[in-house]
């Protein structure tokens, strides 16, 4: 299945940020074609000198999670907007990161079998 995991929070609530990008491990450890979606605070996980310092209450570690994800080349998509406002960049997010755009969610959410909130 296509599946976008959907994440809009990063330092401002590390929990809810964790558990989104535990969902996108999950799902692409289950074999599915994953993309995360990254927007608002979101965008910050895509930033190599953030997301190592992003940690859930009692959650697996989130440096753990998002290596495992570029590791496997999923796709994080970080919201071109949101992503620049933050300071996230070429120069410093993760090797399978890159900027897009509403239009680019709206046309991949559209063709995903689901979508996942967080």
């Amino acid at each position: 299945m296509k599946v976008i995991v959907s994440v809009t929070h990063g330092t401002d609530d590390p929990t809810q940020a964790t558990l989104g990008v535990l969902a996108a491990k999950a799902a692409a450890d289950q074999g599915h074609d994953v993309t995360l979606w990254l927007q608002g605070e979101g965008a910050v996980l895509a930033n190599k000198n953030v997301y190592p310092h992003v940690q859930g209450v009692n959650m697996p570690a989130m440096k753990d999670a998002v290596e495992a994800l570029v590791d496997k080349g999923v796709p994080f998509w970080v919201c071109k907007a949101c992503g620049a406002a933050r300071g996230v960049t070429e120069d410093n997010w993760v090797s399978t990161a890159s900027y897009q755009g509403m239009a680019d969610f709206v046309s991949a959410a559209l063709e995903a079998d689901k979508n996942i909130d967080f």
